[in-house]
């Protein structure tokens, strides 16, 4: 049978002493901190100065800096920081924009699914609605997305005023979603104005516009003239002198001129 060890028999109740053996630890513990810290807190002034020498000289600082013990204050480096680049408004004229459409829609202004018309005032393109819809319908198809993701690409930086105008023919419409082509080009219009939105054209540049049959660019007595009605054009132009948005009037921003 074993014998378990009695810890009464190891203490003496009767010692009035024994808190004496933790002070006296208490007291080591303490002694040993406060030399610790007396250790930590002596500087060696010669290593110091040996250390900030060797950091001088690798960073080429002069005698009297700072660094290596002198009154100086250390010049700030110019340019330390890389300067950050600022996104600058693009200054393109409407004729660099004309070139540049024609360039980007040769192979579709060949086909007559584009027009491009320069005015003095206005870069007009034409979008024939087979490019970009289905009869009667104001949803997009798979195919303008590349037209339209190209337009985007030079539209996105412009500072000019775009307008969005959607275009119907004469034939009358009336469905559960439109009761009238007036209903059709103005939802023709906003589709393409806000796909062209979401791809970083400034939606505070965008103006939408449904004409449905009251502009059209060729007769509707034939099959080919309502067909070239039928359309979304993307009219760009220099910006009026105040354009209004959720911030107010941004006239200075637009035309360099301080506002009156």
């Amino acid at each position: 049978m074993s014998h378990k060890p009695q810890f009464s028999e190891m203490r003496d109740p009767n010692n009035p002493d024994r808190y004496l053996v933790t002070y006296a630890d208490l007291i080591t513990l303490l002694l040993g901190l406060f030399v610790i810290l007396y250790a930590t807190a002596q500087v060696d002034v010669g290593k110091y100065r040996e250390f900030a020498a060797a950091l001088g000289q690798y960073f080429k600082a002069t005698p009297d800096s700072t660094l290596i013990g002198g009154g100086a204050i250390l010049p700030a480096a110019k340019r330390t920081l890389p300067q950050p680049i600022l996104p600058t408004a693009e200054r393109r004229s409407l004729d660099q924009i004309s070139q540049e459409l024609e360039k980007t829609f040769q192979q579709q202004i060949q086909s007559n699914l584009i027009e491009l018309e320069r005015t003095p005032s206005q870069v007009r393109l034409r979008l024939r609605d087979k490019l970009l819809f289905e009869s009667g319908k104001a949803d997009l198809q798979v195919t303008a997305a590349a037209v339209l993701d190209s337009l985007a690409t030079i539209l996105a930086g412009l500072r000019k005023q775009i307008i969005v105008e959607g275009h119907t023919d004469n034939v009358p419409i009336s469905t559960f979603r439109y009761p009238s082509n007036w209903h059709l080009s103005v939802d023709r219009a906003l589709t393409v104005a806000y796909y062209l939105m979401q791809r970083g054209v400034p939606e505070r540049f965008l103006t939408v516009c449904g004409y449905a049959d009251q502009r059209p660019i060729a007769s509707n007595a034939t099959p080919e003239g309502r067909a070239r009605n039928r359309r979304v054009e993307i009219v760009i132009e220099e910006p009026e002198a105040n354009i209004p948005t959720t911030e107010g009037y941004i006239r200075s921003s637009i035309t360099n001129k301080p506002a009156s």
